[in-house]
């Protein structure tokens, strides 16, 4: 069977061995088709950009976004790209797995050796290249920090839930690797991925008598998967970089940057995008929704 993946294929620059990819579905058009204008405006290489939504929802995707600069790709043609998996296991899984194990995929049908893995509640604020994503060698930089000022972020407005899940994630991911050392973050997205990193996963796996659906399902951090990989098998250089958007994953930081004189234009100068978290926005913006929001934050609080 043909894979859908090169159906629109868009051409570039030899030298740019990297495209953008999103995975999406049909809650997230609106923030696709705000995602994909930003990469129309912005993207001075020509990157290729291909979308993998549901076979059910790509017709939806076309019509709205259109073809102009999009290779469309079906998420059952990822996932039959690797010989390992069963479609219908696949089907069966829940949304927040299925769509880790169809990122996690995607190098298989990817025409180029590297990916830059954006959401679709990213956007671009600023012009981009190929160089902020690959050094002179071509070799992809990898995000890779510790997170410490997200985690004090975290401390001091009483979202202690996401220390204890970065920490239980990191001790959950060393432990499989058999790594000893510091808790690294490999997020937020975008993320950039090399094919040659999964590579060297798929053949851990299948050593192992496993694969990449089993293993995410167990322990779903697929920018963690790509991350210890990276470290422990060294299929590519390292070369860390600092989170190449601003990601507004709560209420509270949007706020504090918003009260601060924070804009889109200023935190250009340090990002190339901004994530909105979509579990917040737009919706907390409202008045109401954002009294509730502080009330229900404030006895979460009280209650540790």
């Amino acid at each position: 069977m043909k894979h859908a993946v090169f159906k629109f294929c868009v051409r570039t620059s030899e030298m740019n061995d990297i495209v953008i990819f999103c995975k999406s579905y049909h809650r997230d058009l609106e923030r696709a088709a705000v995602m994909v204008e930003s990469v129309r405006r912005f993207n001075r290489d020509g990157l290729p950009l291909y979308i993998s939504v549901p076979t059910v929802d790509l017709k939806m995707f076309q019509q709205r976004i259109g073809m102009e600069g999009i290779n469309w790709v079906c998420d059952e043609d990822v996932i039959r790209a690797n010989p390992a998996l069963d479609l219908d296991a696949y089907r069966a899984l829940p949304g927040h797995i299925s769509q880790q194990i169809v990122k996690a995929g995607f190098w298989r049908v990817n025409p180029t050796q590297n990916c830059v893995c954006v959401d679709s509640d990213s956007r671009f604020i600023r012009d981009f290249y190929a160089s902020d994503f690959l050094a002179p060698d071509g070799t992809p930089y990898t995000i890779l920090h510790e997170s410490k000022p997200y985690m004090e972020f975290c401390l001091t407005h009483g979202i202690r839930e996401t220390e204890l899940h970065f920490e239980a994630m990191c001790d959950d991911m060393r432990k499989v690797f058999g790594r000893v050392g510091p808790s690294y973050a490999f997020n937020p997205f975008p993320v950039i991925w090399g094919n040659k990193v999964w590579q060297s996963l798929a053949a851990q796996l299948e050593a192992e008598g496993s694969n990449i659906m089993q293993a995410i399902v167990a322990h779903p951090y697929e920018s963690s998967w790509y991350g210890e990989a990276l470290l422990k098998h060294r299929a590519i250089p390292l070369l860390p970089k600092e989170p190449i958007f601003k990601a507004y994953l709560y209420f509270e930081e949007y706020e504090r940057d918003k009260r601060d004189g924070m804009t889109e234009e200023l935190l250009a100068r340090f990002y190339l995008g901004v994530v909105y978290q979509s579990n917040w926005y737009p919706h907390r913006l409202k008045f109401l929704k954002r009294i509730a929001y502080k009330l229900k934050r404030r006895l979460q609080q009280y209650r540790k």
